[in-house]
């Protein structure tokens, strides 16, 4: 578990290339059993918020190589349609979190500096430290945490 902020250029690259088919399952499934969240702007695609525990084919394979790794115990996946999608803006959250860019590219801010996210990249983002998301283009990203 991280007791501070790490940037992982490539420190990732097992969990590149999530299979959109897996996601599109994943999606659909969030909707059957009623734990669908979508970030909706008019203006742009939608961004899902995935995080039941169903995880089919290449999600489950990178799930389990995490947990192994890392010693997580909880994955979410956030996945944006197009350049400009919503994200929850500036924020912190309340536990430790992994995150690793799977696939598409995007900008993190933490700490008022900037970071390209390439398929296969992470940080360490310790509770507390607030930091912001932009979408660039048709992306999924992996927020992986520490559950107490």
């Amino acid at each position: 578990m991280p007791n501070e902020f790490k940037y992982l250029p490539k420190g990732f690259d097992y969990c590149k290339d999530i299979s959109w088919d897996d996601v599109i399952k994943k999606i659909s499934r969030e909707y059957e059993v009623g734990t669908n969240k979508a970030l909706l702007d008019q203006r742009y695609a939608p961004t899902f918020v995935l995080m039941n525990g169903y995880f089919p084919g290449t999600i489950q394979q990178i799930y389990d190589e995490v947990k192994d790794r890392e010693g997580i115990n909880e994955m979410h996946i956030y996945t944006s349609l197009g350049k400009g999608s919503p994200t929850f803006g500036k924020h912190n959250d309340t536990t430790d979190v992994l995150i690793v860019q799977s696939v598409g590219k995007m900008i993190y801010e933490v700490e008022d500096k900037k970071y390209d996210l390439y398929p296969g990249d992470g940080m360490y983002i310790p509770a507390g430290v607030y930091h912001a998301p932009f979408v660039l283009e048709p992306r999924i990203t992996l927020s992986f945490a520490w559950s107490k």
